[in-house]
């Protein structure tokens, strides 16, 4: 990821993040595998930077879940998901942000942000990003016709290294004003390999598009570690983006024995979850077919 000075809309001239860089993508003590992760903005901002916590209904936007929730202004806003870490833990883990999306809330035509979530190396230094690219658009092509907001995936950020509309990268186009959810699914590809499938999720948690990023050289334990930072990435060119519930779960499961089922041992797991200790009993006695998951 490179930190550069860029021109913004409107003529103002920023340093995109330099000095955020500085201190996030610093060496930071490394703490093993990732742990679980939220933060909601419903008392304080703690483990952000540059998140400003804001009341409900600032700038007409209703906090996704409760009274509160972030706004980042100019891509300074970023979290370290409650700290970097070393090692890719056995079944994966995931990182999520609601963003607030507005199409008619309008904006210069091919207005930007990038949302980030990071990967470490073993040795807890940066590896790769796996970036959301997102701008607005109200012109006619081939994503659509007026004001929306179109995304795309891929492994870099900022204007001069990524585009939204890039036919290559199987733009997506979004509509109607509401909450989205922005979700990093970190995985073994079966061979070894990192894969990271990148979703956007509506409000009501149903799966609108799916991208999936994997290099064969990220390999996990030699060139790919645990979680690095999740991050707005110094490229935010809209006057504010409203953010709620972030977060990062580590996969847990799935039982490989029933006794791991018993004496409330079925709610630890998320990698399936299970309603009961009898789906839980189920799965491991039907070999992996989770019963209760409908």
């Amino acid at each position: 990821m490179k930190l550069k000075i860029r021109t913004r809309a409107k003529g103002a001239l920023v340093i995109a993040a330099a000095l955020v860089g500085l201190a996030m993508l610093s060496s930071v003590a490394s703490a093993t595998t990732p742990t679980p992760f939220f933060q909601g903005f419903e008392t304080d901002s703690s483990g952000w930077t540059s998140a400003t916590r804001v009341a409900s209904g600032t700038n007409g936007v209703t906090s996704k879940t409760g009274n509160y929730h972030a706004e980042d202004s100019g891509g300074n806003a970023y979290t370290q998901w409650g700290g970097y870490t070393d090692e890719f833990p056995a079944n994966g883990y995931m990182t999520s942000i609601d963003i607030y999306l507005d199409p008619a809330a309008g904006a210069p035509n091919d207005t930007r942000f990038d949302w980030t979530s990071a990967i470490n190396m073993p040795d807890g230094n940066h590896r790769r990003d796996f970036a959301f690219n997102a701008g607005f658009y109200n012109d006619t092509d081939a994503t659509g016709t007026g004001p929306r907001y179109v995304i795309s995936a891929s492994n870099n950020t900022g204007r001069a290294n990524s585009f939204p509309k890039n036919p290559g990268r199987d733009p997506f186009t979004i509509t109607a004003a509401g909450w989205y959810t922005f979700q990093h699914s970190f995985r073994d590809n079966g061979s070894g390999v990192l894969a990271v499938d990148l979703s956007i999720l509506d409000a009501g948690g149903n799966v609108l598009h799916t991208w999936t990023l994997s290099d064969p050289s990220d390999v996990i334990g030699t060139t790919v570690g645990g979680n690095r930072y999740g991050w707005f990435a110094g490229s935010n060119e809209f006057p504010f983006l409203a953010f709620d519930n972030s977060r990062l779960d580590v996969a847990v499961g799935p039982p490989t024995s029933t006794s791991q089922c018993k004496k409330g041992g079925w709610q630890q797991y998320n990698s399936p979850s299970f309603k009961n200790q009898g789906d839980c009993v189920s799965y491991v006695a039907t070999g992996g077919r989770n019963p209760g998951a409908g």
